[in-house]
């Protein structure tokens, strides 16, 4: 099915940028050609290497995937290697093995492969996974497939706005984790409409503020979504982010992990939140501004849970909650009745 275009401002590239872009493109798939009889044999399982290729037989292993850097991904990720690097020095720092040696030859720019055939490529923090494969009957491996699926770059203090509009082509992404960072403004709202099969967004630690967006709930396949620790933006003033946790999160029914914890969230729990899976690991909302009472998550069996310094959280505390490792209702009222109490949604 076809989603559609993110509203993002779109990206100015100029001839240059053009030309680029085409260059890489065209330079690699002349090297894929050139590689294409041992990429068909790898696929294909071959019990026995083409000529002149590097490959050996195995009675383990199925079909082999062909892992050098798709030109198109190798592309996008020049461009949004040059769009980072001027935003700071911070980013420079992030990226600084990400280089193609001389890039002006098409030769070299051909040669370079990111993405490696392994799980994670030669360019930090970029993984590009396949699907996996038994080695053995006991062990496996995660080759490479070409597309970019990972992003983690940690605690990098990369700067500026999350770089969505940049990530966007990068419609393979599975982990978007760039958490211990220093950047601002708002968690964009397009996550599904660039990445819709994607497991894992983690922001947390940066300086984010804003409010939760709806869209996140369309992410059915999230197994993560952590935002927790927003530090205050030191341009505005603000501090975390708020609003209320919308009902439509109650979308994410493979969700694993979700930490909310100090920030300025508001409101109550939405009835929707408890449609997420019923053995959710972990949730953690301490240190907010949450209110009322703790029913919608009645049906939940958790691991871990933070709800402590809500003050305005009241109510009857429902067993997988309170049976749940980290439960603490210092800086709560919970277990106190809260203002038109009914007890009778935790009866039976």
């Amino acid at each position: 099915m076809a989603h559609a275009a993110p509203k993002f401002k779109k990206v100015r590239m100029g001839t240059t940028s053009h030309a680029r872009n085409a260059a890489v493109s065209c330079a690699v798939a002349a090297v894929l050609l050139s590689k294409e009889a041992e990429a068909q044999w790898w696929r294909a399982g071959g019990s026995s290497p083409p000529l002149g290729s590097s490959g050996s037989s195995r009675s383990w292993g199925g079909s082999r995937q062909e892992g050098f850097t798709r030109p198109e991904e190798l592309a996008n990720l020049i461009l949004f290697r040059d769009a980072m690097r001027a935003r700071s020095l911070y980013w420079r720092e992030a990226t600084e093995n990400w280089n193609c040696g001389n890039e002006s030859d098409p030769y070299q720019l051909a040669a370079c492969n990111p993405c490696g055939n392994e799980a994670w490529g030669y360019w930090k923090h970029v993984g590009c996974r396949g699907d996996p494969i038994p080695e053995t009957p006991w062990e496996f491996r995660t080759p490479g497939n070409g597309y970019v699926t990972d992003f983690h770059i940690t605690d990098y203090k990369v700067t500026g706005e999350v770089p969505l509009e940049y990530m966007c082509p990068f419609e393979h992404l599975r982990q978007f984790d760039m958490d211990g960072g220093w950047m601002t403004g708002q968690i964009p709202s397009e996550f599904y409409q660039c990445f819709p099969d994607l497991l894992e967004i983690d922001l947390s630690f940066n300086n984010l503020t804003g409010v939760l967006p709806r869209e996140i709930g369309k992410l059915t396949k999230l197994h993560e979504f952590k935002i927790e620790a927003q530090s205050k933006d030191v341009t505005t003033g603000q501090q975390g982010v708020g609003g209320p946790i919308p009902d439509e999160f109650g979308g994410m029914a493979s969700l694993r992990w979700m930490r909310l914890h100090d920030n300025r969230l508001n409101g109550t729990i939405p009835d929707g939140m408890g449609n997420t899976a019923r053995y959710l690991q972990q949730l953690t909302m301490d240190e907010n501004e949450l209110e009322g009472n703790l029913y919608a998550l009645k049906d939940h069996q958790f691991a871990n849970i933070g709800v402590n310094n809500n003050e305005k959280l009241c109510g009857m505390v429902p067993l997988g909650v309170r049976y749940a490792h980290g439960f603490n209702y210092h800086g709560t009222r919970l277990g106190l009745p809260c203002p038109d109490e009914d007890v009778s949604v935790l009866q039976g």
